[in-house]
């Protein structure tokens, strides 16, 4: 067992009151999990303080707690030894690696970042590395996968916080994985959350990224910088071998974040652009997947993908270069390519042998319904229909943005629930209507109004014709539908297939 000293090696410590040299018996951050002889870490959050639940941890049996000095000024409680820091939440990742005996040092770590396509990559990834021998464990916005063994990720966090991520490690190494795959989003990259603290990262991917999360980071300029404090951490990284800093040659800020990676770390680019490390040529797309050259350092091959879209290739090729660097053959990465399959909800297709095309997919915002219907439309033979809400009590300004966006690019709309939460079902469908009417778009012809979810994938697969295309958005891998009074068990892909039964369609 830990004792507490152990536990703060890494740790800059204001002052403390007590013994440091009791054991610790667990570490938790919510006072609900302490355990009898734990060490409780109170954290101020943004909706709840942990310094207000400092006596019941202690009710709990915790006999050691870590405060910030700023939030907690009161005496040590008896009995119990207090460690003061100035920022207990940045630490929690330095207490968590210490706990769980440092498992990113003990096997390579690639970290993933960017601001679109982070799960999918995080994931082809792991399919590529287990089909080139290696033994992969993953933690993504859509699921935790531990060697064979996968599990949805629940927390509604792309990265959990530092605890549930060492944790993870430790269950990898436990269970013999020889490397991870972690998605890093640039708020566990900051300094203000540091969950991905003690990772010891040994690979650095940037996918791209674009004006997004400034309620967070205030400026564009921090949000790039907290994404390239990934690239910085290759510096810490304990594991013997090579450090790789990957990223797009099609993103204008690329050179940024080779520079930001220390000066022995190997780069690699790729992309679609003509200078890029690894690279797709003569590429042909469909609605259902990519045929191209890939062309890298280690030679060159004809390569075909079962997943659709120009940025899904685009996925995919940061998946070959970081397999290639960790040593698999360009032969292997690429039969295995062939292989993979769509994270649940991300451009996921949905084939029962039906005569027209259903993707399953996350996209939730104009944004990301411009990227995706744009990609898709010219790929399309006949009509794209859409099925998609908005969520309540969240941006109502984004609702006819979303109408208007799908009008432009689809023939026949079907809005229904997302998440309504609180807000009237029929009101947020309302406004999401009103974008596509004010398109021209008129409710009968052009667009329905169905609330309930599983009527509505039925009503869009009933209207399909040979050669169109349903598009399922907004809930991507979600697991329910959030009522005011009630949670609903959902999952969109299994929606779809259950529809496509009832028509007489199997695969």
């Amino acid at each position: 067992m830990k004792s507490l000293r152990d536990l703060l090696a890494d740790v800059p410590v204001i002052d403390s009151h007590g013994s440091l040299d009791l054991p610790i018996a667990g570490l938790a951050y919510d006072s609900r999990r302490v355990v009898p002889g734990g060490l409780f870490v109170a954290i101020s959050g943004f909706h709840v303080d942990g310094h207000s639940y400092v006596g019941q941890a202690i009710e709990r049996g915790a006999t050691a707690v870590l405060v910030a000095a700023d939030s907690w000024q009161r005496e040590a409680p008896a009995g119990v030894t207090l460690v003061r820091v100035a920022d207990s939440r940045t630490l929690l990742a330095p207490l968590a690696a210490a706990w769980y005996g440092y498992p990113g040092r003990h096997m390579p770590t690639i970290g993933i970042t960017g601001t679109k396509g982070k799960s999918t990559t995080t994931d082809l990834t792991a399919q590529l590395l287990d089909a080139c021998g290696r033994r992969s464990g993953m933690i993504s916005t859509v699921e935790f996968k531990i060697g064979p063994q996968r599990e949805p990720n629940k927390t509604r966090q792309s990265t959990p916080e530092a605890p549930e991520v060492q944790a993870l490690l430790s269950d990898m190494l436990a269970a013999g994985c020889d490397i991870a795959v972690i998605e890093a989003t640039s708020h566990a990259l900051s300094a203000g959350w540091n969950r991905l603290g003690g990772c010891a990262f040994d690979v650095a991917v940037l996918l791209n990224i674009t004006h997004e999360h400034l309620d967070y980071h205030g400026s564009f300029a921090q949000y790039r910088a907290d994404k390239a404090r990934l690239f910085e951490m290759l510096g810490e990284a304990a594991t013997p071998g090579e450090r790789w800093a990957i990223v797009s040659a099609d993103d204008p800020n690329r050179h940024y974040f080779f520079d930001a990676a220390p000066a022995a770390a190997r780069r690699l680019s790729f992309g679609f652009a003509a200078d890029a490390d690894v690279r797709a040529e003569d590429v042909q797309l469909t609605p259902m997947g990519a045929h191209c050259r890939i062309v890298t350092p280690w030679g060159a091959r004809e390569a075909t993908l079962a997943l659709p879209g120009r940025f899904n290739l685009g996925n995919s090729l940061a998946a070959v270069s970081i397999a290639l660097t960790q040593g698999a053959t360009l032969d292997t990465a690429i039969t295995a390519l062939a292989q993979v399959r769509a994270p649940r909800g991300r451009m996921q297709p949905v084939r029962c042998g039906q005569p027209f095309d259903v993707i399953v997919d996350y996209a939730h915002n104009p944004d990301s319904f411009e990227q995706v219907m744009s990609m898709l439309r010219p790929l399309t033979q006949g009509r794209m229909i859409a099925v998609f809400g908005s969520a309540g009590e969240r941006d109502r300004a984004k609702r006819p943005l979303q109408g208007a966006i799908a009008a432009r690019y689809c023939e026949l709309l079907v809005l229904t629930d997302e998440d309504p939460r609180g807000e009237d079902r029929a009101a947020i469908i309302a406004e999401i209507a009103a974008g596509a009417a004010q398109a021209g778009y008129h409710e009968g012809r052009d667009y329905l109004r169905i609330p309930d979810r599983a009527a509505a994938i039925r009503a869009a697969i009933d209207a399909a014709q040979p050669g169109d295309l349903i598009l399922l958005l907004g809930k991507g891998h979600e697991g329910n539908i959030i009522y005011a009074d009630h949670i609903l068990p959902w999952d969109e892909a299994a929606a779809a297939v259950a529809a496509l039964y009832e028509r007489g369609y199997r695969e």
